[in-house]
Parts: structure tokens; C-alpha cells; sequence
């Protein structure tokens, strides 16, 4: 197969909706062959959008005019970050090699494939130059059996309530940036990728748990973001946990965590899993105790002769999926 052509797509030449909807089926597809998304949940909701602000898309596009490949590089506080497909059929065929050398210097690549995916995704990052720099452990849990967690324990200035949309949304998010405010995907979490995700067929606002001040309940604490994807499903997440960082070492991480374990039962689920930095020690050792077991383990790559390739996130009081990631 002939090199792909590799389009830019930004502020000034836009993703169009047939682009858009080009990538969304090419993931799919991929998906399906793999038996891993090979585009996490903010990359797929950017493609969607057809986002710019701070997103660039690249287009690989074969003789025939197909799209064959795709990439997506976003841009922050840190080195920019970018997940990458191929279509199935065309892969081995350099489609990934010409992605990679049209991405910006000093990106860092993230990998969600599992088993003999991964191994070739490795494969790939090994040939190409790149090296791993952090890990994301996907770690989860019986809902029904396994050992019991225990109850929720909470200081009785503090109260439980649900989100309730018009009135969290600003304080959600403050608390939030505080909480993972070193973390380089979720701490940068704005209004519009909240209000994102609160169009998603998934949302729920009773799964969006708050700790609050009893004397001032729209005084956020502590949260415990669950989601059930599908809605029909029977596996849920533990989607973002975080705590005020002039809250912490008052148990609160711990209790909001029980508390949306709890609700996640109450819905009759199966499964439970969550997604969190190896680095972040204490976040993994709390999970563990509550009867989590490593699945599978995501991972990024980059450059070995980058400057700064060692730091991930350095262990926000959290937990965070790969959506944002």
C-alpha cells in the first residue's frame, strides 16, 4: 500500500461532519477487531464535536481516497498528549509511522489497547523510538461477591446529597481543579467538557455523588463522579473521585468512595471498575483495600531523548478516567 496523505485538520481547515463521522466508524471498527476503544472517551467526544480549541486532528487518507488511519494531538500546561488508530485492514502498511512523524514534537502517546493489541502497540512504540512514561491501571471488582467494604463514616458536619444541574456546576468545578490540580488531563477540565458529558445518554445526576457542609450544603467537600456506560449495562465506574485539598486526611476519599460503591450496588450492577496513575500510591492502596484487583494496565509513550519523560500525574487525591486522558 502506497503512504497515506496526512491532513491537518484545526482552526483553520475544520474536521466536517463526514470527517467527523469518518473517525467515530474507523475507532469502531477498530474496536471491534481489538476488543479495546482505541480513542478514549474526551478524544471520541472532541472528534464528535469536531473540536479545535486546543485539538488538532490528522486525517491519514489512502490512494482511494479512504480514511485509513487518524490521530489526535491536545494541547496543555504540559507536553501535548495524542492517541492513534489504524484501520485493521491497513495497518503494517506505515499508516501509523506517518501519523506519528505529522504529531508535535515532544508528544506523548497513550496506548488503551489490551493483549495481543498491546503487545503490537508496544511493538510499534519500540520501533518507532518511543518509550513508556507512566501507567494507567484499570482496576476492578465484584459487586455482588468479594469482600465487603465498609460503611460510609462521615463527621457530622458534613452531609450527602446528589448533583443537581443549574446549581453544582461552578462549584463541581472548582473542586475538581483543586483536587487534580497537578494532574495533566483532569485538573484542565472545563464548563464545556462537563457539559459534554451531561448530554451523554449516561449521564445521571444521582450518580454524581457530593459531600457537603451540612450548615452550607453548596459548599463541595468531596465528590464521587459514578457512570454506567452503557446505561443498560450492568458494569459501572468509578468515574472521578475528589477531595478539597484543605479536606484531606479527614477520611473523606475513602468515605465519598463507599458512597458511590454503594449506589453503584443499589442499581443491582455486576461489576465495578476504575482507571488510576500508578503513581498515585495512595489512591491505588485505598482501592486495594476495598477489594480492587488490577485488570489491565494502559500506557503512555514518548520520545527516550525527551528532557522531561518521567512525570505523570503525582497522585492527585483521585481517581480519573481515561476519558480524559
Amino acid at each position: 500500500m502506497p503512504r497515506p496523505t496526512v491532513a491537518l485538520r484545526d482552526t483553520t481547515n475544520p474536521l466536517t461532519p463526514d470527517e467527523s463521522a469518518a473517525v467515530l466508524a474507523l475507532a469502531a471498527e477498530a474496536a471491534a477487531a481489538d476488543g479495546s476503544q482505541p480513542l478514549s472517551e474526551q478524544f471520541r467526544l472532541s472528534v464528535r464535536a469536531r473540536e479545535h480549541d486546543g485539538v488538532d486532528h490528522l486525517l491519514a487518507v489512502g490512494a482511494d481516497g479512504s480514511l485509513v488511519g487518524y490521530a489526535q494531538s491536545r494541547s496543555g500546561d504540559g507536553p501535548p498528549s495524542g492517541e492513534l488508530v489504524v484501520a485493521p485492514d491497513a495497518r503494517r502498511s506505515g499508516v501509523g509511522t506517518a501519523l506519528l512523524a505529522a504529531l508535535p514534537d515532544g508528544i506523548r502517546l497513550w496506548s488503551h489497547a489490551t493483549g495481543a493489541a498491546a503487545d503490537a502497540a508496544t511493538a510499534f512504540a519500540r520501533a518507532t523510538g518511543l518509550v513508556p512514561v507512566r501507567s494507567l491501571h484499570v482496576m476492578g471488582r465484584s459487586l455482588r461477591d468479594g469482600p465487603a467494604w465498609p460503611p460510609a463514616s462521615l463527621d457530622p458536619r458534613y452531609a450527602v446529597r446528589s448533583f443537581e444541574p443549574g446549581r453544582d456546576e461552578d462549584a463541581w468545578l472548582a473542586l475538581n481543579a483543586a483536587a487534580f490540580a497537578h494532574h495533566p488531563e483532569q485538573g484542565s477540565l472545563r464548563r464545556a467538557d462537563l457539559d459534554q458529558r451531561m448530554a451523554e445518554p449516561w449521564w445521571d445526576p444521582a450518580g454524581l455523588v457530593l459531600v457537603v457542609e451540612a450548615a452550607e450544603p453548596d459548599v463541595l467537600a468531596a465528590s464521587h463522579w459514578t457512570k454506567v456506560d452503557p446505561p443498560d449495562g450492568d458494569v459501572g465506574e468509578v468515574y472521578v473521585v475528589a477531595v478539597s485539598p484543605d479536606r484531606q486526611g479527614q477520611g473523606l476519599g475513602r468515605a465519598v468512595t463507599v458512597l458511590g460503591l454503594d449506589h453503584l450496588r443499589s442499581l443491582g450492577l455486576a461489576r465495578v471498575v476504575l482507571y488510576v496513575d500508578e503513581d498515585n500510591v495512595a489512591a491505588v492502596r485505598t482501592y486495594a483495600a476495598l477489594g480492587f484487583e488490577d485488570v489491565e494496565v494502559h500506557r503512555q509513550f514518548a520520545r527516550a531523548d525527551e528532557p522531561d519523560n518521567t512525570d505523570g500525574a503525582d497522585g492527585a487525591d483521585g481517581v480519573s478516567s481515561p476519558a480524559l486522558g
